[in-house]
């Protein structure tokens, strides 16, 4: 389990886990068969100052700002952020098999196919987010149950996590 905080609705304190629930909330309240989703994290100071009246601050650090992304690979191919956005998120539906072993104790996944789910599968919403100074979280919540619970795992989406990290290097176009 991670070291981040988790409230009793399963729901992490921190500013990233903050913005990747109001996130998962965001995508939740749409329904399922959603395409992938990105996500600027962007301060809300910053949002409050610049747009005055627009955006009310509510306390939370980072504002979720959603960005268009017809092609999710592509766009974390070639996606730079400017040095007003703090950090980027991906919401997106998975298709989630057990481990395939018995000492590995990550689930595998792929980008859901609702048609392909099979006995052995499971769908399931993923949020992953990095901040620019290197700290990143992934939330997983199973499409099953009333209450889906909401879970992590410090080895959850090991590479979309380095895709978003990515999208933040120092050799990108204005940096």
């Amino acid at each position: 389990m991670s070291d981040t905080p988790i409230t009793p609705r399963g729901l992490p304190t921190d500013d990233l886990g903050r913005a990747l629930s109001e996130i998962m909330e965001h995508v939740d309240a749409a329904g399922w068969g959603q395409s992938p989703s990105v996500f600027a994290l962007v301060p809300t100071a910053l949002l409050t100052e610049r747009v005055p009246g627009v955006i009310a601050d509510d306390g939370s650090v980072f504002t979720p700002v959603e960005e268009e992304c017809p092609d999710l690979d592509e766009f974390l191919a070639t996606a730079w952020w400017p040095d007003s956005v703090e950090g980027a998120a991906v919401a997106m539906e998975i298709v989630v098999a057990d481990p395939e072993s018995e000492d590995d104790t990550v689930p595998r996944y792929t980008v859901a196919d609702h048609d392909d789910a099979g006995t052995d599968t499971e769908i399931a919403r993923l949020v992953v987010g990095v901040l620019r100074n290197g700290t990143d979280l992934a939330l997983l919540r199973p499409a099953s149950g009333e209450t889906p619970e909401l879970l992590t795992h410090p080895q959850l989406a090991t590479e979309l996590r380095a895709a978003l990290h990515g999208t933040f290097a120092p050799d990108a176009p204005g940096s």
